[in-house]
């Protein structure tokens, strides 16, 4: 298995990955709950640069030539500025572009995992965050952020032997997250 940055090549093979760790925050992302319609837009957001959702911001787990997983992990400080194209088309097109605040401040956020569950069981996941805390490191970011849906016990016992400690609990549209920061030490120490 290869984990790489994604390419806007890739933004048909992200997208599902993307609706499938998101659900209904895809609905507000993309002003539609309809299931081709938001795999269209989430593919669009994914092939354009400086976004959220852009290819920019996400890592792909590669495996016989198919993105098996995928990462979408940005600065917190870039978020509000990252969501501005998205709501911009929202109001554009006649859609409220009132988009919950997931993270801000200086950390990396991931704003999204998934594992294809053709592949599930494997790892994948934990190697893909593991890749953006050492992205973290590298870029010397103090700590890593995450929302962690209250509803999947399980992604929260994986963010936990992790290391991630739950910080507050927060609203996502409509939903209820646990938002989980792991503390990075500096390089120097």
């Amino acid at each position: 298995m290869n984990i790489r940055k994604a390419t806007p090549d890739d933004q048909l093979q992200i997208a599902p990955l993307v609706y499938t760790a998101i659900h209904e925050i895809a609905y507000s992302l993309t002003g539609t709950s309809d299931q081709r319609q938001v795999l269209d837009r989430l593919a669009m957001w994914i092939g354009q640069p400086g976004n959220r959702l852009s290819y920019e911001n996400i890592w792909v787990a590669e495996t016989e030539a198919t993105i098996a997983g995928i990462l979408i992990a940005y600065h917190g400080e870039q978020a509000i500025m990252l969501d501005e194209p998205i709501k911009t088309w929202l109001r554009t097109h006649g859609q409220s572009d009132d988009l919950d605040v997931e993270t801000e401040g200086d950390v990396l956020y991931i704003d999204s995992v998934a594992v294809d569950v053709t592949f599930g069981g494997r790892g994948i996941g934990t190697q893909l965050i593991q890749q953006a805390i050492a992205h973290a490191q590298d870029m010397n970011i103090p700590h890593v952020t995450l929302n962690v849906d209250q509803t999947n016990p399980a992604a929260a016992r994986l963010y936990e032997r992790l290391g991630f400690r739950k910080e507050k609990e927060i609203e996502i549209s409509g939903g209820r997250f646990d938002y989980m920061t792991l503390e990075l030490q500096s390089k120097d120490e």
